[in-house]
């Protein structure tokens, strides 16, 4: 099915205007400026929308709006997790601004019960649109870096880019005791220890790979929370760029004097990434147990 088009009121006004000069000049401008209205963009009727959330943030609303003023949006959603089906909408066009609010769950048990907000401009390509309503789906991925990508159609795949949930479900059925002697802390506040940790693997060096970012937490949350400072794990992390699994690999094969070192925090750290301010939340200092 070819996607719709419909010439805007701003190109029906250039028409117009076009339409009261005179002589072969004015027809040639009207038939240009029909030309170019007849190049709008695409029109997706009867959407539905889905977020993707990979903010270290819950996730608490957003909208999306065209460039004709139609919105779209969707509610809240965990971390790394999808957020529910809103329906029915109609966007146009390939360039869209997407506004979204989020929290910070810790902040606001200590009650700083503030609600942030962001922005983000974002093009998507002129997509066919389905023939089947149910299968006109957009999806809408928030990135840790907060920057945003629309999908369409979409596929509601039960499946994640930046898998955050695979991550803190395999750092729970391995280390769960580890992690409760070292941080000693609700399983609601582990899961944001665990899914900040992979939005910073995610932020300093684009690590999407549900092994690598397995590896990555497990050594940034119980062998040591600066261990990509290590020369030699540093080294790893740059020969792995753009290589799914080899991180991993490489980690599980670390040799004995680095993982001492790293264990020990007895080595000379080398420049790491730097995270700009606010694309994490501040770290959660585990409370003080009192006898």
């Amino acid at each position: 099915m070819r996607f719709a088009t419909r010439m805007s009121a701003r190109c029906r006004r250039r028409v117009v205007t076009w339409r009261r000069s005179a002589g072969a000049v004015g027809l040639l401008a009207v038939a240009l400026s029909l030309s170019a209205c007849g190049k709008s963009g695409p029109v997706y009727s009867g959407i539905s929308v889905i977020a993707h959330n990979y903010l270290p943030y819950n996730l608490d609303g957003f909208a999306i709006t065209d460039a004709s003023g139609n919105k779209a949006g969707g509610g809240n959603s965990l971390p790394g997790g999808g957020g529910g089906v809103t329906c029915c909408y109609k966007l146009e066009g390939t360039e869209f601004i997407v506004k979204w609010s989020y929290v910070d769950v810790d902040q606001w048990h200590k009650g700083n019960e503030e609600t942030l907000h962001a922005e983000a401009r974002v093009v998507m390509p002129s997509a066919r649109v389905p023939e089947k309503i149910g299968d006109r789906i957009l999806e809408v991925h928030f990135y840790p870096d907060r920057h945003v990508e629309l999908q369409f159609p979409g596929a509601l795949a039960d499946t994640s880019r930046i898998p955050m949930i695979d991550v803190s479900r395999w750092m729970s059925s391995h280390y769960q005791d580890q992690l409760n002697r070292k941080y000693d802390e609700r399983e609601d506040q582990q899961f944001r220890r665990i899914v900040r940790v992979v939005a910073t693997a995610w932020l300093k060096y684009r690590l999407t790979d549900l092994d690598d970012l397995e590896q990555y937490a497990y050594y940034d949350l119980l062998v040591n929370g600066r261990f990509d400072a290590h020369p030699e794990v540093q080294r790893v992390l740059q020969t792995a760029a753009g290589k799914p699994g080899v991180f991993a690999k490489s980690m599980q094969s670390l040799p004995k004097s680095v993982r001492l070192a790293l264990a020990s925090d007895n080595f000379k750290p080398v420049a790491v990434p730097v995270i700009s301010d606010g694309l994490l939340p501040p770290a959660r200092v585990p409370e003080v147990q009192h006898g």
